[in-house]
């Protein structure tokens, strides 16, 4: 399956180091979501210095959470935050919030998750596997039907083919 990718590109600032810091930064979030057959990935990103604090606002239990910190070159670091939901066709629709805590102060970044066409393997094959079928009778009864209207015409009676319309 194919899924979100979303790839966060920070400037490196040269000649930083330890006794010359980055100076506070406006945080750089990210918001995206993954859907695979049985779950459901959102994960929310934001990098910046000091290092900001991720949390979560969602209505639906079942959910898993990890959080990661990077420390970057430049002296910023990157905080990933991913929720794992494990019943995801309760979360379609619904609107998740990512908190970021940065200087004294909240922002919020909502995303509402949404799947564009939500089915399973299964289902698809059960589908495809019927239209073939539907096609498949509508063959054999047009064939047969064909048949039955060559063999109402003509008579045939020892390789001598007489017409009935005659």
């Amino acid at each position: 399956m194919r899924g979100v990718t979303c790839v966060s590109s920070i400037p490196l600032v040269l000649e930083r180091s330890r006794e010359h810091p980055a100076s506070p930064s406006m945080p750089t979030v990210f918001l995206h979501y993954k859907f695979f057959e049985d779950h459901l990935n959102i994960t929310c990103s934001a990098t910046a210095r000091p290092p900001p604090v991720l949390s979560w606002k969602v209505a639906v239990s079942g959910i898993d959470n990890s959080t990661e910190s990077l420390l970057n070159p430049n002296g910023t670091t990157s905080v990933t935050s991913t929720l794992y939901v494990k019943d995801p066709k309760k979360q379609v629709g619904k609107e998740v919030i990512c908190q970021v805590l940065h200087l004294g102060s909240v922002t919020n970044f909502k995303q509402t998750l949404s799947k564009g066409f939500w089915f399973s393997v299964p289902l698809l094959l059960s589908i495809v596997s019927l239209v073939i079928l539907l096609v498949l009778i509508s063959i054999l009864l047009y064939w047969k039907r064909h048949r039955n209207q060559d063999r109402g015409m003509y008579v045939r009676t020892n390789n001598l083919t007489i017409s009935m319309n005659q």
